[in-house]
């Protein structure tokens, strides 16, 4: 448990309030219950989800889709990184660039960049220079830490680590609990990529969201309590991605 600092008493409560706000187990079953794209949203619509999907058109492609819930997780971040005490709000902003972690790992092993990549306003001026000049196209821009990423072997997200905890205020205060949830994360990791291919992640995930629950729980007035809350907010919005997705990849694959 972290100590109490009365600095994250602005925090609290408006993290509480959101927590409390998350959907229900019953709320996602029923979206996982309809096969429909468009009656998806509408039933998304009718819950707390409404706020994350309220952009997207009534029958959006899967690219629509990503581009919204990555903008849903950048708000979201901001919104979160506001509440924050000083010395604790750059490292709460940077969590923003999770949401491109992947992509950046694939363009750090030379991968091909895909056309969704050139359209998005934060990679696209990285994938427009060519695979070897990315890492110096990278410094120009708000992920410029990531650059060290693409060195052999190429590691972005052991970049956005070390990058995040230079940005921690000095002193262990706090840290222990986001260290740990670390160690889950990348525990979860690990189980994943050694599953099998046709392998369901749900037992993994669900592992992870119990760790952020509990982190939530047990360090108030912290600012663990941030953290935990947007690793929930990460899960929260893949279950979108993955329910609406199917169902658009679906849709354009069948005929007229």
């Amino acid at each position: 448990m972290s100590p109490v600092d009365p600095a994250f008493a602005y925090a609290q409560p408006r993290l509480q309030a959101r927590y409390g706000a998350r959907p229900s187990a019953a709320q996602l079953s029923h979206v996982a219950a309809t096969a429909d794209l468009g009656a998806a949203l509408q039933v998304l619509r009718a819950t707390p989800f409404a706020r994350w999907t309220d952009r997207m058109g009534p029958r959006p492609r899967v690219h629509e889709v990503d581009l919204r819930l990555r903008e849903t997780w950048l708000d979201g971040v901001d919104e979160i990184a506001s509440w924050q005490p000083e010395a604790w709000r750059a490292a709460a902003l940077w969590t923003r660039w999770i949401a491109y972690l992947p992509a950046l790992q694939k363009l750090a092993r030379g991968g091909r960049a895909r056309n969704w990549m050139r359209d998005d306003p934060v990679l696209g001026p990285i994938v427009a220079r060519e695979p070897r000049e990315r890492a110096a196209a990278l410094k120009r821009t708000p992920l410029a830490p990531l650059a060290a990423g693409f060195t052999a072997p190429a590691d972005v997200a052991a970049a956005w680590i070390a990058h995040w905890k230079k940005l921690w205020p000095r002193g262990r205060a706090g840290h222990a609990p986001i260290e740990a949830m670390l160690r889950a994360i990348a525990a979860q990791r690990a189980k994943l990529a050694a599953l099998p291919a046709n392998a369901r992640s749900l037992d993994a995930l669900r592992e992870l969201e119990r760790h952020f629950e509990l982190a939530f729980r047990r360090n108030p007035l912290s600012p663990a309590t941030a953290i935990a809350y947007l690793g929930l907010l990460a899960l929260d919005l893949r279950r979108i991605r993955g329910a609406l997705v199917t169902r658009a990849l679906r849709e354009s694959t069948t005929p007229p």
